[in-house]
């Protein structure tokens, strides 16, 4: 496993050899903060991606993140916090949808395969993004509870290789060519692995969106 390395840094060097549009120097423009306020004296923090869907771009990110918020905050890896609004929230796939006017530029989103190469990011308020080089180890068809731990639920989704922080949660997996293959809902307790889930599970939370603002549940 390749060690966890400021993003800045890997930006510089790969845009002065691919260019400012190769799909994956391009990370800071798409992955940013995720802040929710409302469930105790300080923002729940989490990692969102910008992704195309339609004629529209939306940020992705875990619902366990934004669960039972009643304000919730972008922050761009300059420390800008940009106005936002969950417009979807699905408590069993661990996936909500936030709508910013001022995220214009979106990744597509792909299919994750079992060996694939993949890069994760994530941004935490103490250091921003940082990214690390991964490997998709399994596709799993996970039989796990709801954030809530209420009901049982199947859910999509792959293993890769990776020690990750409770604050990576909807951090993006990017495939080589920088489509979007999963986000970030978990780890391993015991193993050097985390969880994402795959779009096929984060489509239908986006084909649900619509104009006005979702109910994000209870606090957890």
């Amino acid at each position: 496993m390749s060690a966890r390395i400021t993003l800045v840094v890997a930006l510089t060097l790969a845009a002065v050899a691919c260019g400012v549009d190769d799909p994956l120097t391009a990370v800071d423009r798409v992955v940013v903060g995720v802040a929710a306020e409302g469930c105790s004296l300080e923002p729940a923090f989490g990692t969102g991606v910008a992704v195309v869907h339609g004629d529209e771009v939306l940020v992705v990110t875990s619902a366990h993140t934004v669960a039972g918020s009643d304000e919730v905050s972008l922050r761009r890896p300059s420390g800008l916090a940009v106005s936002a609004e969950v417009v979807a929230f699905d408590p069993d796939r661990d996936v909500a949808v936030i709508r910013a006017d001022e995220m214009r530029y979106g990744r597509p989103m792909g299919e994750p395969s079992t060996g694939a190469a993949a890069t994760a990011v994530a941004w935490s308020p103490d250091v921003g993004l940082e990214s690390f080089d991964t490997t998709i180890t399994r596709l799993l068809r996970v039989t796990i509870e709801d954030i809530y731990v209420e009901d049982v639920v199947e859910r999509r989704a792959f293993e890769f290789d990776g020690a990750i922080t409770a604050g990576d949660s909807g951090a993006p997996i990017f495939g080589e060519t920088g489509d979007v293959l999963g986000i970030v809902y978990a780890r391993s307790r015991d193993r050097g692995v985390g969880f994402a889930v795959s779009t096929t599970e984060i489509r239908p939370v986006l084909d649900s969106v619509t104009d006005s603002r979702a109910d994000t549940g209870r606090c957890i």
